[in-house]
């Protein structure tokens, strides 16, 4: 079996995995439904559904569609998104242990470690435009727009720094320091996508012999 093909199944694996103990690990539905309103959770979903169309699309040995490698660039720059953010501005809050802690590393750290190694070394060859990154910070943006406005509603912010109507922790103190945040996330969101693009062109460019034999 193919390295490129391991990796897809493992992340596969991976992600899916993180999800469903997270949601094994909830008492009732309704708190279960919450679980999807995690930019966490949701990232490693879309991890789960793009791999699945690469090994479906890989196995019909289907030509490639410009569509999927945007839909691939932007759930690994989402992902490692994930891992940093949490890393950085959440982990101090949330110490789990048993299977939480598993479904924690699975979700926070395996699988976002495993999509950029697939995405840098393995996948198939593609000419990333510059537009590219524009498009990557849209679901982010939208993010962050509904978890407000449901917030707003339901009292139910799934990050304290989305949170306008307290101080820190517990929220990011105004609506001031809230759109400033967006703005600040955002910018960062289209320079990491044109830094992915640039790192990307780099390695495709130093491994671009042995990427015939081991990618696919």
């Amino acid at each position: 079996m193919r390295i490129a093909s391991v990796f897809r199944w493992a992340l596969l694996v991976s992600s899916l995995s993180g999800i469903l103990l997270q949601l094994f690990l909830i008492g009732d539905v309704r708190a279960a439904l919450n679980v999807f309103s995690y930019y966490t959770v949701q990232t490693n979903l879309f991890v789960a559904i793009v791999i699945a169309l690469e090994i479906a699309l890989n196995s019909r040995r289907v030509g490639d569609h410009e569509i999927l490698r945007i839909l691939t660039g932007g759930v690994t720059l989402w992902i490692i998104v994930t891992a940093s953010v949490y890393h950085f501005l959440l982990s101090s809050f949330y110490r789990p242990s048993g299977l939480a802690l598993l479904a924690n590393v699975l979700l926070h750290y395996v699988t976002p470690l495993l999509m950029m190694i697939y995405w840098l070394f393995f996948e198939k060859r593609v000419r990333y435009r510059s537009f590219y990154p524009l498009i990557w910070a849209f679901y982010p943006l939208l993010y962050a727009l509904v978890s407000i406005v449901r917030g707003t509603i339901t009292g139910f912010y799934p990050y304290w720094f989305l949170n306008p109507g307290a101080p820190y922790p517990s929220g990011i103190g105004s609506i001031w320091n809230l759109l400033l945040f967006i703005l600040v996330v955002s910018a960062i969101f289209v320079a990491f996508g044109y830094l992915f693009i640039f790192i990307k062109g780099l390695v495709k460019g130093k491994f671009k012999s042995g990427r015939a034999v081991i990618g696919g």
